[in-house]
This record gives structure tokens, sequence and C-alpha cells, in this order.
């Protein structure tokens, strides 16, 4: 980073050392991350709820292994759809219709359960110890910025004049703190690309997973139909 992006200007008592863009465009940027950790303290209740929620039926060994992934919507909609199909006769429209309706939706829980998870080890732990250490070192640093600035343009209206090493250790010291913002704002932005890849999977193969079975459904309703007219 150039040294030439922070303007210093002499021989006037109000003259105030100038930061650069980049600086002011972080400070920005740093509103939005305190807003973001409201929405990932949200996000990490949810998890943790998804993590300690029940399972379903433990004290059948067979099922054992599966009530582990019994955590969300779709996995109950599936059960209940498979046992609904098992209370009528395996020829039944309805029931064969219930059965691929509990196994689109035993596919979409799946892929729900490995986004949540996803979310959860991509997104949520890097980017809640991001928002909790690097930025808050960041936003001390930050106050340390304008503490230097504040104490060289006291100098300079004192003395109406500044040394040449004092004005480079306040750039340098601005420069530290700029690129700990950057570094801050760098990571929280790849984790909340995990997010969005998590979300943008989980959306696609849920859309697919219905589109296959509307498919099969919708012709069932035909041949039913036909059969009664």
């Amino acid at each position: 980073m150039s040294l030439d992006k922070f303007p210093i200007n002499f021989g006037k008592m109000e003259d105030i050392t100038g930061l650069p863009p980049e600086y002011h465009d972080l400070e920005r940027v740093n509103k939005f991350n305190l807003q973001i950790v409201e929405i990932s303290n949200n996000l990490f209740d949810h998890l943790r709820t998804i993590a300690q929620s029940p399972t379903a039926d433990t004290h059948d060994t067979e099922e054992s292994s599966t009530s582990t992934q019994q955590k969300n919507l779709h996995h109950a909609l599936a059960r209940s759809a498979k046992d609904g199909a098992q209370l009528l006769d395996p020829d039944d429209t309805l029931g064969t219709a219930l059965e691929k309706y509990g196994t689109a939706q035993e596919r979409i829980g799946e892929c729900r359960y490995k986004m949540d998870s996803e979310i959860s080890l991509n997104f949520y732990q890097p980017f809640y110890a991001t928002l909790h250490t690097q930025i808050q070192g960041a936003m001390k640093a930050r106050a340390n910025v304008k503490s230097a600035r504040l104490s060289l343009d006291a100098a300079k209206n004192r003395y109406k004049s500044v040394r040449q090493e004092r004005i480079e250790a306040a750039r340098l010291e601005v420069e530290q703190a700029e690129d700990q913002f950057v570094a801050a704002v760098e990571e929280a932005t790849t984790n909340l690309a995990h997010l969005v890849n998590a979300q943008l999977t989980f959306h696609l193969e849920a859309c697919k997973a219905l589109e296959e079975v509307v498919q099969d459904i919708e012709e069932m309703q035909i041949k039913q139909e036909s059969l009664y007219r």
C-alpha cells in the first residue's frame, strides 16, 4: 500500500491529518460486520438446537443407526409418508405416491442436514471467531490510529511542523490498522461464500428431488383419473 495515499498538510492550525479512502471504506464494512454479529448469534442458536434435538425411536436397534439423522422437518415428513404407505395395499396408488414422496423428502432431509453441518463448520465457527477476535483487534487498532492521528495533529498545531520520522511512524500505524481490517474482511467474505454455497447446494438438490417426485405423482393422478372415467 502506497504511503502517498495519506495526505498530510502543514502551516495551518486547523490542518488535519487525512486518512485514505480505503480506510473510510473499511469503516463502513466494520458497521456491516457488527450487524452480522447478531445474525450469526441467531444462526448459532438454531444450529445448537439442531445438534441437541432428541433422536427418534432409539429403542429399536435397527433404526438406531439412522435415528441420528432424524433432525429436521423433511425427515419427519418422509417417515410419516412411508408409515402411511405401509398401512395401504402395496398396489394402492396413494400408497405408491406416499412412498415416492417419502423417498424424496428423505433426500431433501439429508441435503438439509448436510447444509446445516456445512454452515456450522465452514461459516458459523470461523466467522464467529473472526467477528470476536480479529475484528475486535482491528477495532482496537482503529482506536489506536485515531489516537495517533490526534496526537500528530496536536503536535502540528503546537509546533506548526512535525519531524519526518514522526510522520512516517503515523503513516505506518495507519497502514497496520488498514491491513488488519483488510485481513478480517477477506476472511469474513470467504466464510460468507461458504454459507451461500451450502444454501445453494441444498436448494438445488431439494428442487431436483421435488421435480422428480411431482412428475411421478402427476402421472399417477392422470392414471387414477382415467380409471374413473
